[in-house]
């Protein structure tokens, strides 16, 4: 890949059927018990959709980080995107103005079915397959910003801790820097990992055991590079899905059990009790598939059979905040979600209209990955 300019500066011409003006700061209409006012929270109604095409069952996004410091392959504001259907890593350099290119089939490494994608700040992409690897389990790969296999992760690396991964997020890391920290959901047997490692490439990986009792499902038939599946019919079948790490605490996107699941001290507890945000109306998060939480610490949940497809929650009860956000119209079939500054991005998980999606303040706020971006 050649050099490119940044994705702040190639946002700022895309027009989407909108003038472009100053991104605007939207108030939360937080009540008295939550955070402040915050820019990824507020009464949206700037829907974008089909601002990239050509996914098969786009299952998870990612943004990469300001703090990546590639000038070439994947740079800062990118998107990066689990096709699950063709099980492809699919890059996205110019949502809305040039085609996604791929960036990674887990064919070539005997994996299947992507289902996540996490991007720590040094820009190396993490994505996660359901099936193939060591035991037909699954796996992780870890490609460097030039799209370079840096490591592949499977029941070789460790013997019983992948059993269909469809959840993947960022940890943080220490003080010294000598240790990083990702987590992994499994669908297969509803547990939920720490991996420890000495850098973001995964060397000297290390599986803990931090959750159970998450949902389990079935799994899907995912498909191959030029040969994508047809049908939702064919996706996995319930399981936990997305994760996020927030102060200390794995907040897991417990699909068919239709609840956010949140795990307390994950950074050193072993095979914790979880706890179901407590606060959240059971009618809001129907079949969640995807979390993460904004600048302010407010957790967004996704759900993918929910016309009403966003939900905000106080952390760490999953308290409602009654933003308006819950009434944007929003078809089923959205799975992933990563979030910019003002602007929520997410999938729509469909074989012949498989999208990236966004929406923003207004419609005459056009989407963009400008920051800052957390790590998730």
């Amino acid at each position: 890949m050649t050099a490119r300019t940044s994705m702040s500066a190639r946002l700022s011409s895309i027009v989407l059927g909108a003038a472009v003006l100053a991104i605007m700061q939207a108030g939360c209409g937080c009540n008295d018990d939550g955070p402040g006012d915050t820019s990824l929270v507020g009464t949206y109604d700037g829907l974008f959709d089909n601002v990239a095409t050509g996914f098969n069952f786009p299952l998870d996004l990612a943004i990469v980080p300001d703090t990546a410091g590639a000038t070439d392959g994947v740079m800062a504001g990118d998107i990066v995107v689990a096709s699950y259907g063709t099980s492809e890593v699919y890059l996205v350099a110019d949502p809305g103005t040039a085609d996604p290119e791929p960036l990674y089939a887990g064919t070539d490494d005997g994996l299947q079915g992507t289902t996540a994608i996490s991007i720590p700040p040094d820009g190396n992409v993490w994505a996660a397959f359901e099936q193939g690897g060591e035991g037909d389990a699954g796996g992780i790969v870890v490609l460097s910003p030039a799209g370079d296999v840096l490591a592949v992760l499977d029941r070789t690396t460790d013997a019983i801790a992948f059993d269909r991964p469809g959840g993947l997020c960022y940890g943080g890391q220490s003080s010294d820097g000598t240790a990083r920290w990702m987590f992994m959901v499994n669908m297969g047997d509803g547990t939920a990992w720490r991996i420890d490692m000495s850098d973001g490439a995964g060397s000297e990986a290390a599986f803990t055991l931090i959750g159970s009792g998450l949902a389990t499902g079935t799994a899907g038939r995912p498909g191959t590079p030029g040969s994508g599946i047809t049908t939702s019919g064919d996706l996995p079948d319930g399981g936990a899905r997305g994760c996020v790490h927030h102060m200390g605490s794995l907040y897991v996107a417990d699909a068919q059990n239709a609840r956010v699941v949140r795990f307390d001290g994950v950074d050193t507890g072993v095979d914790l009790t979880g706890t179901p945000l407590e606060d959240t109306p059971p009618d809001l998060a129907t079949y969640p598939t995807g979390v993460a939480v904004n600048e302010e610490g407010t957790l967004l949940v996704i759900s993918y059979d929910n016309a009403h497809a966003f939900v905000a929650l106080y952390t760490p009860s999953g308290g409602f905040v009654d933003n308006g956000l819950f009434d944007l119209n929003v078809n089923a079939g959205n799975h992933g979600m990563a979030l910019g500054h003002d602007t929520i991005w997410f999938t729509r998980a469909n074989n012949s209209n498989g999208a990236l999606r966004a929406v923003t303040p207004t419609m005459d706020d056009p989407p963009t990955t400008q920051g800052p971006i957390i790590a998730q």
